[in-house]
């Protein structure tokens, strides 16, 4: 049987394949071979036509008929986004755990490509959204939850009602710096993105708090914000699709925190920022962590293999998945998340290695 054009196969094509009615193929291909009435016999023919024609059952008109389609929307910036790939790697494994797939979504490509995500999930009828796409790049969350209400967010989008899931950012820095203290640390420095976004507050204000409880001076000096300085860490370029990244930044980093204002230990916003400090610390003879501790962010896999290896903060992404796809599934399969389990903090804790 050829079908004409390119046209996707449908199931009556399957069920003319297979010499049998169209209520049987669909019984067999909505899983109800257990019936009697359906042989196995026939069960192998209609599966078996199903997949010479490469069948493929219409997920929103099986959702329009009140049946889910067991896969699950996910907006992401950029799937290759290192400092959320391995949170999609353990979304994919939790929805798979539940019998569900992960439709990825990456919003960053192209103009308008948040909305067409949406519209492309809705038509695919998803029975929910994982949405990673960072919110100070402010897309239309109002929109995607109008059409997708079971969204589970990670970081607060700051919707009156939105489930999300998060990372206690304030605690983060915290470990960090009473780590350091034990260490033998007195000036801390903190290197941070920007102050006008609240996850990077909530940092400067976990640093404080740490400082003001072990009893040391917060000097403002020891805080360099990229924001500050003029200059976005890293620059998406709409020609090549990748990210940019100036790595000379990291020279004002150290001329700032490491030379004028001789902090012994650096906090940095992420194991990328701290990787790249321990390059250009040793390229200007400051020995790590003889003289400079430095602290990342992630546990990103690369902490190993960093010379000395990383000290970081571990934000446990596989918790956070977790919570995300079971919060998820608890909306789909209708039950309604108490106002308390709408946004769950996860505590991150302090992988220490030779950095300090």
């Amino acid at each position: 049987m050829v079908l004409s054009g390119k046209r996707p196969a449908t199931l009556a094509d399957v069920a003319r394949l297979a010499g049998v009615s169209r209520w049987v193929a669909g019984h067999v291909l909505n899983n109800g071979q257990g019936n009697t009435r359906v042989t196995p016999a026939t069960v192998k023919v209609v599966r078996k036509a199903a997949e010479r024609l490469n069948y493929r059952p219409n997920q929103a008109a099986c959702q329009l008929r009140g049946k889910r389609s067991h896969s699950f929307g996910l907006l992401v910036d950029s799937a290759g986004d290192p400092l959320r790939s391995f949170l999609v790697q353990y979304l994919d494994e939790e929805a798979a755990k539940i019998g569900c797939r992960i439709l990825i979504a990456n919003t960053v490509v192209e103009s308008g490509r948040f909305d067409k995500s949406i519209d492309e999930f809705t038509r695919r009828g998803v029975d929910g959204v994982l949405c990673l796409v960072h919110h100070w790049r402010r897309p239309d969350f109002t929109t995607l939850l109008q059409q997708h209400p079971h969204t589970v967010f990670y970081e607060n989008p700051g919707l009156a009602g939105a489930a999300y899931v998060e990372i206690d950012r304030e605690a983060a820095i915290r470990l960090a710096v009473e780590h350091l203290v034990e260490q033998g640390r007195k000036r801390i420095g903190l290197a941070i993105r920007t102050l006008s976004r609240p996850a990077d507050l909530a940092r400067k204000c976990g640093y404080e708090q740490a400082l003001r409880s072990l009893g040391l001076t917060m000097d403002p000096r020891l805080i360099f914000n990229d924001e500050e300085h003029g200059e976005i860490f890293a620059r998406h370029n709409e020609q090549t699709k990748q990210w940019d990244f100036p790595f000379s930044f990291m020279d004002r980093v150290i001329d700032r925190l490491a030379q004028e204002e001789k902090a012994d230990a650096i906090i940095a916003h992420n194991d990328f920022w701290a990787a790249a400090l321990l390059k250009y610390l040793r390229k200007r003879a400051i020995v790590v962590p003889r003289d400079v501790a430095v602290v990342g962010y992630l546990n990103h896999y690369l902490a190993d293999w960093t010379d000395p290896a990383l000290t970081t903060i571990d934000p446990r992404h596989h918790l956070a998945a977790q919570h995300m796809v079971r919060m998820l599934e608890e909306m789909v399969a209708g039950s309604k998340l108490p106002a308390a389990g709408r946004g769950i903090i996860i505590t991150p804790r302090l992988i220490a290695r030779e950095s300090g």
